[in-house]
């Protein structure tokens, strides 16, 4: 024989929790800054056994911040920190789906809740519509609408108003089915009618041309809601965790810098690959390789402050960059070194894009990916039109013009930055034959050979730095550039 001992819901939850409560506010719109302070609030509450208490008032955000966001709160759920939405003033567009990825919502009477349509910005930065193309709609709103339908399934609401949130072509009804009453949306409502079910309408929720928008009262109506809360106290009473300890995480400066930072990614990473390429055609390595470097650093930091960028990503793009540099200083002309090293700081670039233990089930999963491949790739084609330019100017540019390494003859010459392997360039360019640097080799520059002095050749010191017009001799004439030494 058993026995079954009622206690009160209140009592057991605050008892299998421990803790207390983890406050923190998500107002406004939303921006990476967001999705950093809620991982520093989500590990906080981790850290203590607390409750997590999100107070929305925000009128949205991107669609793919807000799943990230969303993606997080859900991950805090299965790693036991119990999620609360607080809906203090609106949770409207972005903000609907964070509410939804919670387990528990509670609203304020006079909130509202809701409207999720999918909005772009147009060359003015002013968000409008979705343009009308019916392929450009659905392909930007059904990856949306699976979202919320998602993790309204999830945390037990209904799927049909939480798509009805987002797609304003959807008609919803509260229908009685065999005496139970239930939310439906107009495919359900044919098929059940196909079936031969008896429906008796109720109530519609929202018809073609409407979003789902809803207020306390209706979301409580609907079971999109746990209860009604006009203060913090009153949904920490509510939650059973009235009294405990509370802990509000407030935004700090490093989340402001963390959104800006994201938000000029694309910027980093052009003025890197252009810096990267000015110290290429750089004699030695300067300001400008130092400067490419401090651009992908802060790129990768500001990346990591939102927690996308993590330690295996970081990791892959520093070996991207060494082995491009043992392509350019160690074994030049072998190719392949430096092909697998552009592709490891390229597959670094993107992933730390996406993010860590990000899978591509989702379909708002595989967007984040192409997007961020997108990025990185028209980054690269940008700076590769800078690289151009600069070809084509920098030579000229009185403040520049020292970047380039430049012959100091300036007779009409042909240039050979490989010497032939037969011919008579590969008599001028052997072991042992004697010239002069044109440009300092610091290590790679460029020397004049006293059989052709009309012919340059791209040469590396095989030992100190070689100064402009010093005797140079040729000690090894391999693919790629000449080795040289200097002479007294």
């Amino acid at each position: 024989m058993s026995l079954l001992v009622l206690v009160p819901a209140a009592a057991t939850a605050q008892e299998d929790l421990g803790g207390g409560v983890t406050h923190v506010v998500v107002d406004g719109g939303l921006d990476v800054g967001h999705q950093a302070l809620l991982r520093r609030a989500i590990d906080g509450a981790h850290g203590r056994g607390d409750r997590l208490i999100m107070e929305l008032s925000t009128p949205g955000g991107e669609v793919q911040l807000a799943w990230r966001i969303a993606k997080l709160l859900d991950q805090a759920s299965e790693d036991g920190v119990q999620t609360v939405a607080w809906i203090n003033d609106k949770a409207l567009s972005a903000g609907a789906l964070l509410a939804l990825a919670c387990d528990r919502i509670y609203m304020r009477s006079t909130a509202s809740f809701g409207s999720a349509q999918t909005l772009q910005m147009n060359p003015l930065q002013m968000p409008t519509a979705v343009p009308a193309d019916e392929v450009l709609v659905e392909k930007q709103g059904s990856s949306w609408r699976s979202a919320f339908r998602a993790f309204a399934e999830t945390n037990n609401r209904s799927p049909a108003i939480a798509e009805g949130m987002v797609d304003q072509d959807l008609w919803v009804r509260l229908v009685e089915v065999e005496g139970e009453e239930r939310v439906v949306s107009d495919k359900e409502w044919d098929d059940l009618r196909d079936q031969g079910v008896e429906l008796r309408l109720v109530k519609t929720i929202s018809e073609e041309g409407d979003l789902v928008n809803l207020t306390a009262d209706e979301a409580l109506a609907y079971k999109m809601a746990d209860g009604k809360a006009d203060s913090l106290d009153v949904v920490m009473e509510k939650i059973g965790m009235s009294g405990a300890p509370l802990t509000r995480v407030e935004r700090t400066r490093s989340e402001d810098v963390a959104a800006l930072l994201y938000n000029i990614s694309w910027l980093l990473l052009v003025a890197g690959l252009l810096l990267g390429y000015v110290e290429f055609k750089t004699p030695g390595f300067g300001i400008p390789g130092f400067l490419s470097i401090a651009c992908f650093a802060v790129l990768l930091f500001g990346r990591y402050l939102v927690g996308l960028a993590d330690i295996p990503h970081i990791v892959l793009i520093s070996i991207g960059f060494v082995l491009v540099a043992v392509e350019l200083f160690v074994v030049p002309g072998t190719i392949w070194v430096g092909l697998l090293g552009a592709v490891c700081v390229l597959g670094g670039l993107i992933w730390s894009g996406i993010g860590s233990g990000v899978g591509l089930s989702h379909a708002m999963d595989r967007e984040i990916a192409l997007d961020s491949a997108f990025a990185v790739v028209t980054s690269a084609f940008a700076a590769m039109v800078g690289m151009l330019i600069l070809s084509r100017f920098l030579p000229s540019t009185p403040i520049l013009s020292w970047l380039v390494l430049r012959p100091t003859d300036t007779r009409e010459a042909s240039a050979s930055a490989m010497p032939e392997a037969e011919g008579a360039h590969a008599e001028v360019a052997r072991v042992g034959a004697l010239g002069r640097a044109l440009t300092a080799l610091r290590p790679v520059g460029k020397v004049a050979l006293d059989d052709e002095p009309a012919l340059d050749h791209e040469a590396r010191s095989s030992g100190p730095e070689i100064p402009s017009g010093a005797r140079v001799r040729v000690v090894e004439a391999r693919s790629g550039r000449l080795v040289v030494e200097a002479v007294d």
